[in-house]
């Protein structure tokens, strides 16, 4: 592990602490609650949540095979018997009552079956860990859903607004025509600019309703596209701490899920060694028979049986060895995708900070692109109406006018996916800790 992260040039910095996350820094207050909502109605998340219940229990049941078990059981069977004699048939009955209680434990000498209760810990290690990075994933593409939604929203208040203006233009340039001030090209390129922004209007609208309505599918809702959203993206004012690579071992998710799945194949493994070691068991079974009830439970009447035992495989068909070999590839094979999940998230953490810088600086050209086509399409409306330029040229100012402006928010919403995508990539907490509390000479309390 390098000591710092090469790309560091967004004002990250690479200090030895969480990152503190993503509500604080959207300035949303309704983003809490969406997060809220879905953790609670999400199907998705829901069944994660019942899967770790299930790990859980699964350590229980391998807890289990350490203790003693005892069963018990109660019967009663009746009985006919016929004789004879001479011309005579006698019958004869007769109820027995049975009550037997049996008991096995096998001693755990080499701790074979410990190390079985131990990869079941690891397995539901790994599920919980699991379930962290289904909840990091689900708040991440809320949020980025959430932004899709308020762009879409932006993109068609833009697209309706410059349809707006084409049509203004196109009044004007229909009203010269009338008076022989223009020609019918003119018109014709009105026209042509009006359909297009009339089409970019549809998809615009298109695009919101999706958004929303995934956001709406994402929060446990029915899809009706309704859900109310804020008017403007929000804005990047703050930098976060990146912490150091080696922090991510112990902070995302995946990588612990990776690391606790690695150790429960080696407690497997470990115990598909020890089967060929000889084992403890002690069994024993007792019991009562007898034609009265009263005497079912009657110690006087009891029989009963202990045996303990040694018992040592000898010959099983190469069974156990490939079984042991199988438990030690699938620990190999655990471990390469360990290597492997540490180094997706080394190179997503990089890619994102470089992403960060580029990105930074391509929203601040595009902006300059703004302004510039801006005061282009100001001139050029000037210089049409006095006679000074053409049709063609105000047309093509006013589209690329349209063009930055929409590739600005574009822009703006790559700059918050990527800075979600950065929080994810760093395993940082969903919501910021709780201030701490300070006593009255302002020194913070143990």
């Amino acid at each position: 592990m390098p000591v710092s992260w090469k790309n560091r040039d967004a004002g990250m910095t690479s200090v030895d602490k969480p990152p503190r996350f993503w509500l604080t820094e959207f300035n949303n207050p309704g983003l809490r609650d969406f997060l809220n909502e879905a953790f609670e109605s999400n199907p998705t998340i829901n069944a994660q949540a019942a899967a770790v219940k299930l790990a859980q229990l699964q350590v229980k049941l391998t807890n289990a095979d350490r203790k003693p078990q005892l069963s018990t059981g109660l019967a009663a069977s009746r009985n006919k018997r016929s004789s004879s004699s001479g011309y005579s048939i006698s019958s004869k009955y007769s109820t027995t009552y049975n009550f037997h209680l049996d008991f096995d434990w096998e001693i755990d000498l080499w701790n074979r079956l410990g190390n079985g209760v131990k990869a079941t810990i690891y397995d539901a290690e790994a599920t919980q860990s699991d379930f962290d990075a289904a909840q990091l994933s689900l708040a991440a593409n809320i949020i980025k859903t959430w932004l899709d939604g308020i762009e879409a929203q932006q993109q068609l208040q833009l697209t309706r607004k410059t349809f707006d203006n084409f049509s203004s233009v196109l009044e004007i340039v229909e009203r010269g025509y009338d008076r022989g001030l223009y020609r019918a090209l003119d018109v014709r390129l009105a026209r042509t600019n009006v359909s297009n922004a009339d089409s970019k209007l549809q998809i615009a609208k298109r695009l919101k309703n999706q958004a929303v309505s995934s956001l709406e599918v994402l929060l446990g809702r029915y899809p009706s596209s309704t859900l109310e959203l804020p008017a403007l993206l929000p804005s990047l004012i703050k930098t976060i701490p990146v912490g150091v690579p080696g922090n991510l071992l112990n902070r995302r998710p995946d990588i612990t899920a990776a690391m606790a799945r690695f150790k429960a194949f080696d407690q497997r493994y470990i115990q598909a060694k020890k089967n060929r070691l000889f084992a403890l068991r002690l069994t024993g079974s007792g019991g009562t028979s007898t034609q009265e009830l009263r005497d079912l439970l009657d110690p006087d009447s009891l029989v009963w049986n202990v045996v303990s035992g040694l018992a040592q495989p000898m010959f099983q068909g190469g069974r156990l060895n490939t079984l042991r070999d199988e438990a030690e590839i699938r620990l190999e094979q655990a471990e390469y995708y360990y290597r492997q999940t540490v180094l997706t998230a080394l190179l997503e953490v990089e890619t994102l900070l470089s992403a960060e810088t580029t990105l930074q600086d391509e929203e601040r050209a595009t902006a300059l692109t703004v302004h510039e086509s801006e005061q282009a399409e100001i001139l050029a409306s000037e210089d049409y109406v006095v006679g000074l330029t053409d049709i063609n040229t105000l047309l093509q100012t006013q589209r690329q006018t349209f063009t930055a402006k929409s590739a600005l928010l574009s822009i703006k919403k790559a700059r918050l996916h990527n800075r979600v995508n950065l929080y994810l990539a760093l395993g940082g907490p969903i919501s910021e800790p709780e201030p701490t509390l300070a006593d009255t000479n302002g020194q913070k309390t143990q």
